[in-house]
C-alpha cells in the first residue's frame, strides 16, 4: 500500500512538471554520460598522467642538477688530488676538500630526493660506498718524483668507479622516465576508451532525452492537433487527454471546456430548432421527422401507433374576443394540459395555429380513443386563466387514426384530419376514431 501511495505521489510530481522542467531534464539526460566521463576522464588524466609526469619530471631535474654538480665536483677532485700529487701545493689539498664538501651536501640532495624510489637505495648505496672508499684513497695520495704513482693509480680507479656509478643513477632515471610514459600511454589508451564510450553513451542518453521530450512534448501536441481536428470535423464524443506538460494539459483542458460548451449550444439550438417558441412542444418540423422514424419503426416491428389531431374549438372567435395575447395564453395551457395526459412514451407537438397532435406508439384504435377521450376531458375541465385574470373553460375535439403498415405518412395523417372534421360537424368537444 505505501508503495502504491509513494508510486502515486511519483506520478503527479512528474505530471505536475513544467514544460520547461521537461525540456531541461530531457537536455540534462542527454548530457548526462558526457559530464560524467568528462570528470572521470579529467580525475584519470590528473592522478595518472599529469602529477606522475610533474613529478618524474620534478624528480629528473633535481636527480640531474646534483648529478652535474657531482660530476663536476668529481672532475675538480681528480684534478686536485693529481696535480697534489705532482706538485705537493697545498692549495690544491683546499681545493680537495672544498669539492668533497660539496660532493657531500649533493649526495645528501640526491637521497632526499630520490626516497620515495626504492629503486635508487642500492644505487645510492654503492655511490656512498664508492665515495667513502674514494675519500680514503684520496686521503693515502701522497706526492712522489716517480713516474708511476700506485696510490694515484689507485685512486683514479675509484674516482672512474664512482662516476660509474653516477651515470647509474642517471640511468635509472631514464628508465622510470620511460616506464612513466608507457604508463601514460596505458593511460591515454584507456581514455580513448572512455571517450568511445562516453560517446555511445551520449547518443544513447540524447536517444532517452529525446524520447522524453517527445512523450512530454511532441505526443501531447500531437494529441492537442488531433483533438482539434476531430472538433472540427464535427466529433464530439471524446475528449482531449493530455495530462503532461501542464501548460498543454491546461491548452487540453481548455479546448474539453471549449468542446462542452459547443455541445451545449449545439443541443440549446438543436432544442430551439425543435420546439415551439409559444408552447414548448415540439414543432411541425420534428413532428414529420419523428413520423417518418415512427412508421419506419413500425413496419419493421409490425407494431401499431396511433395518431391524434387536436384542434381548439371556436379558437379564432376566443382570439377575436379577448385578444391575441390571451389566446396565446390560452394555447399554452392547453399544450400543458395535453402533455400532462399523455403517456410517458407518447409525443405531444404543436402542428400549427390551434392545432396539436400526438403519436402514441404501441396502441390499438379503442386504447388510442380512451386517451383521447381522457385528454379532452382534462381540457374541458381546466380553468384557463387570461393575461387580466379572468377565468374561461374552452374546449377540443380530437381525431384519431391507427397506423396501417400499408399507408403512406399523407394517408396516417388525412385520416387524422377526417376524423377530427367529423367530430367538429358532430358539434365539437369529442373524440372520432377513423372507420
Amino acid at each position: 500500500m505505501d508503495e502504491q501511495i509513494k508510486t502515486g505521489a511519483a506520478r503527479r510530481w512528474l505530471q505536475s512538471l513544467s514544460l520547461r522542467a521537461w525540456l531541461v531534464f530531457g537536455f540534462l539526460l542527454a548530457l548526462l554520460p558526457v559530464l560524467l566521463f568528462s570528470v572521470v576522464w579529467y580525475t584519470q588524466y590528473r592522478q595518472q598522467v599529469a602529477e606522475p609526469f610533474r613529478h618524474v619530471l620534478h624528480t629528473q631535474h633535481r636527480v640531474l642538477v646534483s648529478l652535474e654538480r657531482i660530476q663536476s665536483n668529481l672532475w675538480d677532485i681528480a684534478a686536485s688530488v693529481n696535480d697534489y700529487a705532482n706538485s705537493g701545493d697545498e692549495h690544491y689539498r683546499s681545493a680537495f676538500e672544498a669539492a668533497e664538501r660539496d660532493v657531500a651536501t649533493h649526495l645528501r640532495d640526491l637521497e632526499q630526493t630520490t626516497a620515495a624510489y626504492p629503486a635508487f637505495a642500492p644505487i645510492l648505496q654503492g655511490v656512498e660506498q664508492q665515495w667513502s672508499a674514494l675519500l680514503q684513497v684520496a686521503a693515502s695520495v701522497e706526492p712522489e718524483d716517480d713516474a708511476v704513482n700506485p696510490t694515484l693509480m689507485r685512486f683514479e680507479s675509484v674516482i672512474a668507479e664512482t662516476g660509474k656509478r653516477v651515470e647509474d643513477i642517471a640511468e635509472t632515471m631514464r628508465l622510470m622516465n620511460e616506464e612513466s610514459h608507457a604508463r601514460a600511454l596505458e593511460v591515454m589508451r584507456r581514455l580513448e576508451v572512455f571517450a568511445i564510450i562516453a560517446g555511445l553513451m551520449a547518443i544513447i542518453f540524447a536517444g532517452a532525452g529525446i524520447y522524453i521530450i517527445d512523450q512530454a512534448l511532441i505526443r501531447s501536441t500531437d494529441k492537442l492537433v488531433e483533438g482539434a481536428m476531430r472538433i472540427a470535423d464535427g466529433e464530439r464524443d471524446r475528449e482531449i487527454d493530455v495530462r503532461v506538460p501542464p501548460e498543454l494539459a491546461s491548452v487540453a483542458g481548455a479546448f474539453n471546456a471549449m468542446l462542452k460548451q459547443i455541445i451545449l449550444q449545439e443541443n440549446k439550438l438543436a432544442a430551439a430548432a425543435r420546439a415551439d417558441g409559444l408552447t414548448g412542444l415540439d414543432n411541425r418540423r420534428e413532428f414529420d421527422r419523428a413520423l417518418d422514424a415512427r412508421i419506419q419503426a413500425s413496419r419493421e416491428t409490425n407494431q401499431p401507433f396511433a395518431l391524434l389531431l387536436i384542434d381548439v374549438d371556436h379558437f379564432k372567435t376566443f382570439n377575436d374576443t379577448y385578444g391575441h395575447l390571451a389566446g396565446d395564453d390560452v394555447l399554452r395551457q392547453v399544450a400543458d394540459v395535453i402533455s400532462k395526459n399523455a403517456r410517458k412514451e407518447d409525443r405531444a407537438y404543436r402542428y400549427g395555429g390551434e392545432e396539436f397532435v400526438m403519436i402514441m406508439p404501441g396502441l390499438r384504435a379503442y386504447e388510442a380513443a380512451a386517451i383521447a377521450e381522457r385528454v379532452r376531458k382534462a381540457v374541458a375541465e381546466q380553468v384557463m386563466i387570461l393575461p387580466d385574470g379572468d377565468e374561461r373553460h374552452l374546449t377540443i375535439s380530437i381525431g384519431v387514426s391507427v397506423f396501417n403498415p400499408q399507408a403512406s405518412q399523407p394517408d396516417i395523417v388525412d385520416l387524422a384530419d377526417k376524423a377530427l372534421y367529423t367530430a367538429k360537424t358532430e358539434g365539437r368537444n369529442r373524440v372520432k376514431v377513423t372507420a
